[in-house]
């Protein structure tokens, strides 16, 4: 069995397998996850699927759990191709003057995060992105976020606060990667202390 970490109020990168789920559902995250059908021959399974299988296997729930709210706070913006704010990517690469925020790197970023749960490209690069830019190109930045995500007087404030917000999600990310989910290495910390 696999499951991933439980995210209430919203639906999680991977979908928990169990014995008794339906047909429909393993048949979605098969094609989802793996692009293919759940009763596909093991003989026909390629190095892709092994990667992607082993990626599901081996993520951490603590990860996925911080990857699955950075990616909330990105699905709050608009997707490159939104007709209604088709600019919006091209403007917040504009104002941050930094090819790191151009919308097809973050595109190759957010499709890691979804195709392979531990993945946390979009977590530090976005971090680069941000750490790198100079107070007038982080206000230009959240000033153009902060009118998509508000309305009035309030936009470089709101954006101000999204990018700080994404910055300690993304932080999670990377603690969470590094952090052991060895149980006997959490005892040993723990005994670490306790014998201070």
């Amino acid at each position: 069995m696999v499951a991933a970490a439980d995210h209430s109020g919203g639906n999680s990168l991977l979908a928990s397998y169990t014995y008794d789920d339906g047909h429909e559902l393993r048949r979605h995250d098969a094609e989802h996850h793996l692009n293919c059908p759940p009763d596909l021959e093991l003989s026909k399974l390629t190095v892709d699927h092994a990667l992607r299988l082993s990626a599901i296997a081996e993520a951490q729930p603590s990860v996925i759990a911080a990857n699955q709210h950075l990616l909330m706070l990105f699905a709050a913006l608009p997707t490159p191709d939104d007709e209604d704010d088709p600019n919006f990517w091209f403007d917040v690469q504009g104002a941050g003057d930094n090819l790191c925020l151009a919308a097809g790197n973050i595109a190759g970023w957010i499709q890691l995060t979804f195709t392979y749960p531990n993945e946390t490209a979009l977590a530090g690069n976005i971090l680069d992105a941000f750490r790198s830019l100079d107070a007038e190109h982080r206000a230009a930045v959240a000033e153009v976020v902060g009118k998509r995500l508000s309305d009035g007087d309030r936009a470089r404030y709101t954006g101000e606060l999204w990018i700080r917000t994404v910055e300690q999600a993304a932080f999670s990310a990377l603690i969470a990667d590094r952090a052991p989910t060895d149980p006997e290495a959490v005892e040993s910390f723990r005994d670490g202390w306790l014998s201070t």
